[in-house]
């Protein structure tokens, strides 16, 4: 079996998996969810991911499980698919679902094409949920002919994009935006920064303006880890470079 699932604790095959077609999560998008990796059975920063998950749950008005339980739960997954692509989803109907697929290795540190829109954060539910209302995300990225769209705020700095993290290299210094609510706080933005700086290179905690002269620009996603911009709204920009190089290699 390659895909697999539980459905409040329940496993079977992934095409086998169901929940209520009344359950909100499915009507009205009402869901919280976390993204996952596993190398070999072994899954990375699963605490960093259950904890934005409950701050997620707490924020939209759904009950978190017990950690343990979702630990056994993703345990169990893994075991059927060691190297997988894991997604937790909680729904405002009460249904508890994860799922395992093989994970895309060719994904990984990938080099993609991006184009830049405004952004503006939801006046009520905030940028910090992970929630399952992303329609209007999708819809900007089919329309966008790119790989990804990343958004810019009105002082016209990156903020992030749609599936990831925007880190920006300037003079050798990573330029990100600052968790402070209005953004979705990435676990791996936070582990690769947290590496830069082990490393002694220097981090500022303020998205780079997108006008910038920029030595290099790369997103960072669970299913990317960190990966170059080589394309944005249509100019060609360096790609992979030294600190991009040196953060690439510690994925593990």
């Amino acid at each position: 079996m390659d895909r697999f699932a539980l459905v409040n604790g329940v496993g079977m095959r992934l095409e086998a998996a169901t929940i209520p077609i009344t359950d909100p999560g499915f009507t009205r998008g009402w869901s919280v969810f976390e993204t996952l990796r596993s190398r070999e059975g072994r899954i990375a920063h699963v605490e960093r991911h259950l904890e934005r998950l409950a701050a997620s749950c707490e924020q939209a008005y759904i009950r978190m499980p017990h950690p343990e339980q979702l630990k056994a739960e993703l345990s169990a997954a893994v075991g059927v698919v060691p190297d997988a692509r894991l997604r937790i989803t909680l729904t405002g109907g009460g249904q508890r679902i994860v799922t395992a697929e093989p994970l895309d290795l060719a994904r990984l540190h990938a080099p993609l094409t991006a184009v830049t829109r405004d952004w503006r954060p939801d006046p009520f539910v905030g940028g910090a949920m992970k929630h399952g209302s992303r329609v209007s995300w999708l819809i900007a990225v089919e329309r966008s002919g790119a790989d990804e769209v990343l958004f810019v705020d009105e002082a016209g700095r990156f903020a992030e994009g749609t599936t990831s993290a925007i880190l920006a290299v300037i003079d050798g210094t990573i330029y990100t935006a600052p968790h402070d609510g209005q953004i979705l706080p990435s676990v791996t933005c936070t582990t690769i920064v947290e590496r830069a700086e082990e490393l002694g290179i220097p981090v500022v905690r303020e998205g780079a303006m997108a006008d910038a002269s920029l030595d290099a620009l790369y997103v960072a996603s669970t299913t990317r880890h960190l990966a170059p911009v080589v394309e944005l709204n249509g100019v060609t920009l360096p790609g992979w470079e030294s600190v991009g190089r040196q953060l690439a290699a510690l994925d593990g």
